[in-house]
């Protein structure tokens, strides 16, 4: 079965807008029910030196079901890069959540607090590249209070803590390892780059897992949409065109590194020089001074005058009468 990939920008908006699968993607991310998803921003581009385009974010506000029963109202962002991407941006968009927002009805009745102007913030990246330091496909990053006294670990619901810290799921799309185990794994089939086609944008489903499979028969309808694929092949020129930008601008910035660690090493060569001369110029001083004063010593010795010596050697009088 051949579907749109759902890494691509237009493609995610088009899951993830059906309420239903989005419920049930976000539901199979954070391991949790997602009972109710209201769909807050649409995405959000980010301009950049080398590329845009490449950095898309979709805001929730969902209501979740915990272990113990209990159901609040958060707000996921879930932020997707097809490539790799300064992490500060990924920063600077979470940093615009936790300002303060006017306040809300919530989903969930919650206590009435004065300084309640925002949701707990979940965060999900979904990463169309590998991290080096990150081995793994898929880690949840989650909070752990400690008693700093004790050191020990301790189980409080606190407004505070979940207002200003935050859980964050990291996904990595091109770990999918061959042997599916998890329903997290079974659903990131949907995202498998290796059945990519000629074309980016469409994937050739080799395996599709039974519980996913209405997701799959989903992404395959736009294909049969000449203006969605339209759009989708100007994703892909558009990425393709940035690729080979970025490839220039990356080219630019290696020569310019490397011509300042030249003169960088030029500069450090010439203080060595500049160091060694006056090195030999100190010696060079210290050698006349001592022959000075030695010969000065045996004029002395043998009666010349201190006119004589000074004439002689360029002692000054004074340096001639402590000898």
């Amino acid at each position: 079965m051949k579907i749109i990939n759902p890494l691509y920008d237009k493609a995610f908006k088009y899951l993830m807008e059906n309420n239903k699968f989005a419920k049930k993607v976000l539901s199979v991310i954070l391991d949790v029910e997602v009972e109710e998803v209201n769909l807050e921003n649409q995405e959000t581009v980010l301009p950049s030196e080398t590329r845009r385009l490449t950095l898309f974010r979709l805001d929730f506000k969902a209501v979740i079901k915990e272990a113990d029963g209990s159901r609040k109202t958060v707000l996921i962002e879930l932020q997707k890069s097809k490539f790799p991407t300064d992490i500060q941006r990924f920063r600077n968009y979470l940093g615009a959540n936790y300002m303060a927002k006017p306040k809300e009805k919530n989903l969930v009745e919650e206590p009435s607090n004065e300084y309640q102007t925002a949701y707990p913030i979940i965060t999900i990246y979904i990463l169309g590249y590998p991290l080096d330091d990150l081995p793994y496909m898929a880690v949840t990053v989650n909070r752990d209070i400690i008693n700093s006294v004790s050191k020990e670990k301790i189980t409080v619901k606190s407004f505070f803590i979940d207002h200003l810290t935050h859980q964050s799921h990291i996904i990595q799309i091109r770990r999918l390892p061959e042997q599916r185990r998890t329903q997290l794994e079974n659903f990131l089939v949907l995202f498998n780059q290796a059945w990519c086609t000629e074309e980016g944008y469409i994937i050739d489903l080799q395996d599709i897992p039974e519980e996913f499979s209405d997701m799959a028969k989903y992404l395959q309808g736009p294909l049969m949409d000449e203006e969605f694929r339209r759009k989708l092949e100007a994703e892909e020129e558009i990425d393709t065109i940035f690729d080979e930008q970025e490839a220039r601008f990356l080219k630019k910035i290696a020569e310019s590194e490397k011509g300042k660690q030249e003169a960088e090493k030029g500069k450090q060569e010439a203080e060595k020089g500049k160091r060694e001369a006056e090195k030999r110029e100190q010696l060079e001083r210290s050698q006349k001074l001592s022959l000075a004063v030695k010969l000065a010593t045996y004029m002395k010795q043998n009666g010349a005058s201190a006119a004589e010596i000074s004439k002689e050697t360029g002692l000054s009088p004074d340096k001639i009468i402590d000898l």
